[in-house]
């Protein structure tokens, strides 16, 4: 026969190597049921306490909600109506700006329109000024010519005239003075201080 031992207890013979095999197996078993029944005990006081749970009292909340709500729908709507309100402000901001730049295109085009016609005038008033000036020249420079011209005959026939008078002059005095004589018979005829006389 087997004799087994174990922590001081001694079984002898197959009935006690047997009682060694069954002794772990019962205990398992054994085990095995607490828990499952400990088990048990926890889902009826867990379904005891599910069933005996009480919703709390929402209804504040939920009237909260429903406020919060409310006022955040009309903030959307303000911000909405903001925003459509914008929304116009920059479209009519970009019409404004549409036109002014148009008008501004428009403008410069006329204002270089002006520029250049003026630009083209005072070309044309200062080539007409130009040739007025060379045609004005040209007739004061003739005038000049002439006018020179006209006091050169004038200052020669003056110059000749007076060359002639001289040259009567000289004769009528030489004649006076070849004959002194004839000259004062005369002058005291006439009763004048020169005893000459001028003929003209």
């Amino acid at each position: 026969m087997a004799d087994v031992e174990y922590k001081g207890v001694h079984v002898t013979g197959i009935k006690g190597s047997y009682l060694l095999v069954l002794f772990p197996l019962f205990a398992s078993i054994i085990g095995g049921l607490w828990g499952g029944f400990e088990l048990y005990k926890r889902y009826e006081d867990m379904e005891q306490q599910i069933q005996s749970y009480v919703a709390p009292d929402l209804s504040g909340f939920d009237k909260r909600l429903s406020i919060f709500d409310a006022q955040l729908k009309d903030k959307v709507k303000f911000v909405d109506l903001e925003v459509s309100a914008l929304k116009e402000l920059v479209q009519d901001a970009q019409e404004t700006a549409r036109d002014i730049r148009t008008d501004i295109k428009g403008e410069i085009g006329e204002q270089a329109d002006q520029i250049s016609a003026i630009d083209k005038r005072s070309r044309a008033d200062g080539l007409e000024t130009r040739q007025a000036m060379r045609g004005a020249e040209s007739e004061i420079r003739d005038l000049i010519t002439q006018t020179s011209k006209r006091w050169d005959d004038k200052l020669t026939k003056v110059d000749s005239q007076i060359e002639n008078l001289e040259k009567k002059i000289d004769k009528k005095i030489t004649k006076a003075l070849e004959n002194p004589l004839a000259a004062m018979s005369k002058s005291k005829s006439t009763g004048k201080k020169f005893p000459w006389k001028v003929q003209r």
